[in-house]
């Protein structure tokens, strides 16, 4: 017997009547070519006024006012034209704009002075929420991470860096859930924290080594006024407060709590992991595997031990994770009964 299909189930229910209406999305080829049109259309503008005014974009005040221009034009045709070509073409037209403002700051302002990074954080978090554009809310807020790390190291607080981001994702998320009524306004919230994670990739390796006596990053700004263990400790207790938050099972989430203060950067990835099952995204979630491996990795490579110690411990853990799955096993057939 032929399936039903959807709108034939609602007409035996005769909740609708008449044809289906038709999909007005074009395929995916056709959207395809026309954003592959709209970046070739701005490539050849760019280059066109970099030829044009090429003496004149040399100067620094100069690309500041086409960086700024191009920005208006960019933010002009975002509010008035909509469609996969006009699209790529204000994403193509505001990358550049900050290229240029960037040349522009750079050659002006000492980039060892936090509120040149602290000015960079929070134009780009304007552009974020200014431009109705999920791509160009994803690169500035996840720039904005960036900016607001290496501010942050001028002034010897680069610890702070990935708690905070870590709180502004988890504040993401929670402020899209807390507004069911305004859907309209999720995909900028899943744009920002989307930005927001992905910058978390990279914090990583920037805002401290783990150990002490190793280089880092951001030493050149300054170095760090912040013991190494407030990192991790911040990160667990921001886990441990999205789970009271979530009314999750404390007793199962207490040992994630523990290796969280324990090793740098895992509380990152389980808070990321809980907003991804708690938001249903599967790009949320992947990207928790990512950090949880990735920060897992540098814990491991980054121990003082022999290779031999490391297997050991290699093969504690794995009888620990077994162990731990049984009892959790063990308990919930318990319950069950």
């Amino acid at each position: 017997m032929r399936e039903l299909t959807l709108w034939q189930t609602l007409q035996q229910a005769k909740l609708v009547d008449g044809e289906p209406p038709r999909d007005g999305q074009p395929h995916w080829s056709s959207r395809f070519l026309l954003g592959l049109v709209g970046w070739i259309a701005a490539l050849f503008l760019l280059i066109f006024l970099a030829v044009t005014f090429d003496q004149l974009t040399r100067e620094a005040n100069h690309a500041l006012l086409l960086g700024a221009v191009l920005l208006a034009g960019a933010f002009a045709l975002n509010r008035s034209q909509r469609g996969d070509l006009w699209d790529q073409f204000v994403l193509a037209l505001t990358l550049a704009a900050d290229a240029w403002l960037l040349y522009g700051l750079l050659d002006q302002l000492d980039f060892r002075h936090p509120f040149f990074w602290f000015g960079l954080c929070l134009l780009s978090l304007t552009i974020a929420a200014l431009f109705d554009h999920w791509l160009v809310r994803l690169f500035h807020s996840f720039a904005a991470a960036i900016l607001l790390t290496l501010g942050l190291a001028c002034v010897g607080l680069q610890l702070l860096a990935l708690p905070l981001v870590l709180s502004a994702v988890a504040i993401c998320w929670l402020q899209a859930d807390a507004k069911p009524h305004r859907p309209w306004h999720y995909p900028s919230y899943h744009a920002i924290s989307m930005g927001l994670a992905l910058s978390l990739l990279v914090l990583g390796r920037l805002h401290q080594p783990l150990w002490d006596g190793s280089s880092s990053v951001l030493d050149e700004l300054g170095a760090s006024r912040l013991p190494l263990w407030l990192n991790p400790l911040l990160c667990a207790a921001l886990l441990l407060g999205l789970m009271m938050k979530l009314k999750l099972p404390l007793l199962y989430g207490l040992p994630l709590v523990l290796i969280s203060a324990i090793i740098p950067g895992m509380g990152a990835g389980a808070v990321v992991l809980i907003l991804g099952f708690y938001a249903g995204s599967m790009g949320l979630m992947s990207l928790a595997a990512l950090l949880l491996v990735g920060y897992g990795a540098l814990y491991y490579y980054d121990l003082g031990l022999t290779l031999m110690t490391k297997s050991w411990l290699l093969l504690g853990s794995g009888i620990l994770l077994l162990a731990t799955r049984q009892l959790l096993n063990t308990l919930t057939a318990r319950r069950t009964r």
